[in-house]
């Protein structure tokens, strides 16, 4: 396997507890295999305004990693691709995912989150700009607290 390639950004999305623990340890160790240019903590209110403040941010042609567990990259590669469609996300960015291990509390969070952006036809948007599905938020609000997930 050839040398990975140097990063523009590599980003960790916000978390506490053990997560943000072992978010913070893979970021630890990527920073030692090569360089990069800056490290961010997403600080959006949850995935789609990750996407949309980082959207901001770029310009293009950028490489960026995201630290994060297998699904919750699926989601966010999702999201990616539909705010390019809406001019929201520039094109020509390269994104890898710089992955955790991932438990079964955060496969069941992550599938929900992922079919979420796969199933419904919504615009990506800002938390308190969205139209939210009350199913689909009563939904995960509660997973999250059974599964005593920390985002």
């Amino acid at each position: 396997m050839g040398k990975k390639q140097n990063l523009d950004y590599l980003l960790i999305p916000r978390s506490s507890g053990k997560i943000k623990k072992q978010r913070n340890q893979r970021a630890a160790e990527e920073k030692e295999k090569r360089k990069i240019k800056r490290v961010l903590i997403m600080n959006g209110k949850d995935s789609e305004e990750d996407i949309l403040l980082l959207g901001k941010k770029l310009k293009g042609k950028e490489r960026i990693g995201i630290v994060t567990f297998p699904l919750h990259f699926r989601e966010y590669l999702e999201i990616i691709k539909k705010a390019q469609k809406e001019g929201k996300f520039p094109k020509r960015v390269l994104v890898e995912g710089i992955l955790t291990k991932q438990n079964a509390k955060e496969f069941v969070y992550g599938e929900l989150g992922f079919e979420e952006e796969k199933i419904f036809e919504k615009k990506v948007d800002f938390e308190k700009d969205r139209k939210k599905i009350k199913f689909i938020e009563l939904t995960k609000n509660v997973l999250k607290r059974v599964l005593n997930l920390s985002k």
